[in-house]
């Protein structure tokens, strides 16, 4: 049903744009509106038809998935712009173009003459419909599970890349089929690199370790960041904690349709900028989760986009102070008719683990 809504909405721009043809090559907007999950394959979308156009490889799974969608099959002898330029001879085509490189965009400009121009497709994925957000709901408990999975593990001599990957077998083990982008392992000093890799540094006594990551579920992701101490840390990283905590909550708790995406921003900046911390929060307050880790809407100051019920959004400020550490806490949250729902329920308070 979600399928024939996208598929609706797209068309429905379509007639008031005036796009004649749409090329989707983005697999999170391919999946959107068909049973096609790949980087590899197109879906050719026109007023009145719906098309998806993919090698060999997918066609039989695509034939079977969308028994009511026309399947062509691309080969050497039977390339993308023959297909285009049969199926829509001379017209305008608008495409994501995410999957296009420069070379193919020239490509179909040329072999099928027809004029090609870029469309953001985001916007088809912004609200989810209740189905999605069960499976995101589902992601999110996943996240929860593996994290207490792992927690015992949260010790000093272990590494951080040990610990990142017992995390990522843990959300496997507890339902994901993956985590839903490469897991963040930070401790000590290098709490300050907001998306840094794990490595072979090993957790000790005194420090800070933040931990980000997430699971996917039938190819919905959520996305969490807890940070925990390992026995006393100093004052400042605990008031570090304390402001952070105060912002997510604050933000969490604000919430609701109707809230500008920039409004949302500063009342978690706000807090840190009043702390002293301002310039130690260095990105925006969080994004769309869905299909895609990172979707629209962005919560930056900027984007004065109102939330509407049905989008997932994080909230995941951060203060990172060079040569001292970071902190950051993540939650995924459903924007209702009424307010919000927390999907992620890990507990974000401070958590001084001892040994």
């Amino acid at each position: 049903m979600s399928r024939q809504q996208r598929l609706g909405v797209l068309r429905q721009l379509m007639q008031e744009q005036h796009l004649p043809a749409v090329l989707l090559t983005d697999r999170f907007s391919k999946y959107a509106v068909t049973e096609l999950y790949s980087a590899s394959g197109y879906v050719l979308v026109t007023p009145a038809d719906l098309w998806i156009l993919v090698d060999g490889r997918y066609s039989a799974e695509c034939r079977q998935n969308n028994p009511d969608v026309e399947v062509l099959t691309l080969t050497a002898e039977n390339p993308l712009a023959d297909v285009i330029k049969r199926l829509i001879p001379g017209k305008p085509l608008f495409a994501d173009a995410s999957q296009l490189s420069h070379l193919a965009w020239q490509a179909l400009e040329k072999q099928c003459n027809v004029t090609l121009q870029h469309r953001d497709m985001s916007f088809l994925r912004v609200h989810k419909y209740p189905d999605e957000i069960a499976k995101i709901r589902e992601a999110a408990a996943i996240a929860d599970r593996a994290l207490e999975t792992v927690m015992p593990l949260i010790r000093p001599g272990i590494s951080e890349k040990t610990l990142a990957d017992h995390l990522e077998m843990a959300v496997r083990q507890a339902g994901g089929s993956k985590t839903s982008f490469d897991t963040v392992v930070v401790s000590g000093l290098r709490g300050a690199l907001p998306h840094g890799r794990p490595t072979d540094k090993k957790l000790m006594t005194g420090e800070l370790v933040t931990i980000d990551f997430g699971a996917v579920y039938q190819h919905y992701c959520s996305d969490m960041t807890r940070t925990f101490a390992l026995g006393n840390v100093s004052a400042e990283l605990k008031a570090i904690y304390d402001t952070v905590l105060l912002a997510q909550q604050s933000a969490r708790d604000a919430v609701r349709p109707g809230i500008r995406c920039q409004e949302l921003d500063a009342v978690a900046r706000d807090i840190i900028s009043a702390a002293g911390f301002g310039g130690y929060f260095s990105h925006n307050l969080g994004h769309g989760l869905g299909l895609d880790v990172h979707e629209a809407p962005a919560l930056s100051p900027q984007n004065a986009q109102p939330l509407e019920p049905g989008m997932i959004i994080t909230i995941e400020p951060g203060i990172y102070v060079p040569g001292l550490g970071g902190v950051r806490i993540e939650d995924d949250v459903l924007v209702t008719e009424t307010g919000s729902e927390v999907l992620t329920h890990s507990p974000r308070a401070w958590k001084d683990i001892c040994f």
